[in-house]
């Protein structure tokens, strides 16, 4: 471990200026500085954030990715969110992965080669919303989970870069882009962000880092999954668009009678927990809608638009993503607390302003709060 360090440090005087938290240049530290205080240029990531046996540590997979680590059994935990064909998800790194068991070694698998991670495989996403507003970015969608190794019947979690020690899931996972709003198209890394995978949805949403307030990124609200933090109509469009969007309503905050009011999250929900709001899906514009065939042509280095429709769309009915009319089957991503296995995706009600989330707990760990 000391050559690790000391391979990190000498690594150049810009390197040692990134790599700040000083009780992780410490290795007889009792914790680690929070996965929030990492801060890197892309040209200086380390080959591991967290490399210390302390807590949940040391970390499983690597952050310096390239050519030599890219393959399907690649261990980086760097991704990118970029585009609608250049986006990764954290997945599980053995097949049939559960994410409340595999939540911190979670690995990147992405579009399309090119970052050193595992690829996913073509047919893998059912749907796709790349959505680019002022605060955020944000890529929304079906897909079939086994894609990126998760157990087809897992009702999924979230990853995050807090988690209940701070040190992130997964453990030393950094995430970087190209689009965030306020960059200039600098590959930037974003220290703010969410993914929820599971119940074959998916949602990501990486925050600008000039903007803290609102906290759009919030991950105080795992157990109400990609409906609630990351509003779309992907959770049942099987479209593939890129588009403009407003800013969605703060995860949490809800209007009732002209009031703001914030929903605080128990410690569980219970099976059929009535939320007091139906999430609005925020309008979005400039939309371009491409086929599942493009997104995956990475032999001929990128997509093309198949159509392009103009103007704003209509903001949601109601029928937030991941919501199945009248008790139907479609799940949500992520409704389940992180850290549990073999948990039942919720269910949503028809009645305005009205979800009901049914959750089934097989044995609670950890949250990602």
């Amino acid at each position: 471990m000391a050559a690790i360090l000391s391979t990190i440090l000498l690594a150049g005087s810009a390197l040692a200026q990134d790599f700040i938290p000083t009780p992780v240049r410490r290795q007889a530290a009792a914790t680690t500085s929070p996965l929030t205080d990492y801060h890197f240029s892309y040209s200086n990531v380390p080959y591991q954030v967290n490399p210390f046996p302390v807590g949940r540590g040391p970390q499983s997979g690597y952050n310096i990715c390239n050519s030599t680590t890219e393959g399907p059994n690649s261990e980086c935990q760097t991704m990118f969110v970029n585009s609608i064909d250049d986006f990764c998800l954290w997945g599980s790194p053995t097949a049939n992965g559960v994410i409340g068991n595999v939540e911190a070694a979670v690995v990147a698998y992405c579009t399309k080669p090119g970052h050193g991670t595992r690829v996913m495989p073509a047919g893998t996403l059912k749907g796709v919303q790349f959505m680019r507003t002022s605060g955020y970015i944000q890529v929304t969608g079906q897909f079939n989970q086994a894609g990126i190794g998760l157990d087809p019947t897992d009702g999924g979690g979230e990853l995050d870069p807090h988690g209940a020690d701070l040190a992130g899931n997964p453990l030393g996972g950094l995430v970087f882009s190209n689009s965030l709003p306020t960059t200039n198209g600098t590959i930037t890394q974003g220290e703010n962000w969410s993914n929820f995978v599971g119940g074959n949805t998916f949602c990501i949403k990486v925050c600008d880092n000039s903007i803290t307030s609102p906290d759009y990124c919030q991950n105080i609200y795992d157990l109400i999954g990609c409906t609630y933090n990351m509003p779309s109509n992907a959770y049942t469009s099987t479209d593939f668009t890129s588009c403009e969007g407003d800013l969605q309503m703060q995860p949490g905050l809800y209007v009732e009678n002209g009031q703001t009011l914030t929903w605080s999250q128990p410690a569980s929900l219970p099976p059929n927990t009535v939320l007091p709001w139906t999430p609005s899906i925020p309008a979005s514009s400039s939309c371009t809608t491409y086929t599942s065939a493009q997104i995956y042509a990475q032999e001929s280095g990128g997509i093309s638009a198949s159509t392009t429709a103009s103007g704003s769309a209509a903001t949601g009915t109601g029928k937030s993503g991941g919501a199945a009319a009248s008790g139907s089957s479609p799940k949500a991503s992520g409704a389940a607390a992180t850290g549990t296995s073999n948990v039942a995706a919720p269910a949503y009600g028809t009645g305005a302003g009205t979800v009901i989330v049914a959750v089934a707990f097989a044995g609670v760990g950890a949250l990602l709060v």
